[in-house]
């Protein structure tokens, strides 16, 4: 899946190696070599097109390829938060249903829906800052992760919120 990605020419502009985005970012550990794990900049991917109306996306698609030849799935979305008011559930949501449902099930889908490129699992990870918030402000946050799953190759798939900056272990 990796190869393939980096010899989809739609996709070069947008690889890296690194998930980082107002000094909040997702780390790798240690023990993953450089060559079984890439970023996708999924939303500088849509921003390139040009779209009249660009729908939202995820900042980072990571993929991790496990010693199996199975890969793990990160879909990452960073955000700066100073009060939970900050963010917008249908935004967020948009944004892992865009990189979902456009992204990866129809513009990519011959890669992300491979069989013979196995997917082991997918993380939805909505990383965010600390921020100092009284009690009845938590429902935004309990609001979002508590939504519908998302479905992907027929699991379902829940947003989980980590604070900057997880780690991303081998597999």
């Amino acid at each position: 899946m990796i190869n393939k990605i980096k010899y989809t020419e739609a996709l070069k502009p947008f690889i890296t190696h690194e998930c980082e985005e107002n000094k909040i970012f997702v780390s790798m550990a240690d023990d993953i070599p450089k060559n079984n794990y890439l970023v996708i900049k999924v939303d500088r991917y849509y921003n390139s097109l040009k779209l009249s109306d660009t729908p939202p996306s995820v900042d980072c698609l990571v993929l991790l390829k496990c010693t199996d030849n199975h890969y793990v799935l990160f879909l990452v979305e960073l955000k700066k938060i100073k009060r939970p008011r900050s963010f917008k559930i249908d935004n967020i949501r948009g944004k892992f249903r865009t990189t979902i449902d456009d992204f990866m099930s129809t513009r990519f889908k011959d890669i992300f829906h491979s069989e013979t490129l196995p997917v082991k699992e997918l993380h939805l990870y909505f990383v965010t800052n600390l921020y100092k918030t009284p009690r009845k402000d938590t429902t935004r946050m309990d609001s979002l992760l508590s939504l519908k799953p998302f479905k992907f190759r027929g699991r379902n798939y829940q947003i989980s919120h980590k604070h900057p900056n997880p780690l991303i272990k081998n597999c």
